[in-house]
Order: C-alpha cells, then sequence, then structure tokens
C-alpha cells in the first residue's frame, strides 16, 4: 500500500497550484476543489454544472452530495475562493455538463485520471508521496491551521 502525505509547505502548494495551472483550468480547479471542501477525488469528478448553479444559473451557496464512498449527504459551502474560480469556470458551461470533463469524451474523468494528473505535476515540483488523498490531508491541514 503506498502512502500519501498533505503538502504541508505553503510554497509547494502554490507552486503545486502555478503548475496546475499550466496544464489547464480543469486540472487547476480539481485540486483546489479537492483541498478547499475535503471531498473523496471519486466524488469531485462527479460533480455537475447543476451541483453549483440552480436552474436559473446562479452559483450556489452550498453544494449537496450523495458520498459515494458512505451513502451520506454531505452539504457544505462554497468557499470564497473556490467560489470565485467556479463562477469564472462554469460561465460557458450548461445544465447537465461535468466539471471536470474528460478531453475524450463527455464523461468525468476517471480517478485514475485525476490520480495521474496530480502525481505528474507533484513530480515535476519534486513533491513525493503525492496522490489525490493528498487533496483531503492538506484540507485537513490547512483547516487546523486557520483554527489555530
Amino acid at each position: 500500500m503506498n502512502f500519501v502525505q498533505p503538502i504541508r509547505n505553503k510554497n509547494k502548494l502554490e507552486e503545486m497550484k502555478e503548475e496546475l495551472k499550466k496544464r489547464g483550468t480543469r486540472d487547476y480547479l480539481l485540486f483546489i476543489t479537492g483541498l478547499n471542501t475535503g471531498l473523496r477525488v471519486s466524488d469531485i469528478v462527479k460533480l455537475k454544472y447543476d451541483d453549483i448553479r440552480d436552474t436559473n444559473g446562479n452559483m450556489k451557496s452550498h453544494i449537496t452530495i450523495l458520498e459515494q464512498k458512505t451513502k451520506k449527504i454531505k452539504k457544505f459551502p462554497i468557499c470564497n475562493d473556490l467560489y470565485i474560480e467556479l463562477e469564472l469556470y462554469t460561465r460557458r458551461m450548461k445544465e447537465g455538463d461535468y466539471l471536470f470533463k474528460s478531453r475524450a469524451s463527455n464523461a468525468p474523468i476517471t480517478t485514475t485520471q485525476a490520480y495521474r494528473i496530480i502525481r505528474k505535476t507533484a513530480n515535476k515540483i519534486g513533491l513525493t508521496e503525492i496522490g489525490t488523498h493528498t487533496m483531503r490531508k492538506s484540507f485537513r491541514l490547512l483547516a487546523l491551521q486557520t483554527i489555530s
């Protein structure tokens, strides 16, 4: 079993974000959604336009999902930084669109593809022991630092 770690260094975290921006908005948004929500990657990749915008096209203040692993309903606020990024990113989308759509089809990217995106970018900036669960671990670490 491979173990992954949170990104503890704020400079490395910012470097990771910048590298992901170079890859594209989708990949960058995938990462910051994980950092700002603490969701599992299996739930992140399934997010749709309808999860963050209402029927009038206005941004919602909260995201409500049914977690794939636990089958529990989870409702959480969209923080300001993520709200701004999602608002810009989804302006040209329509109902039913996946936020993290595959370039090859109208389906969402797979969790394996999400892993490859995160892993390749982490390797590029010299981070090891990084995977998709790193986003959840970093979320927790960032939350604890905010409270302290």
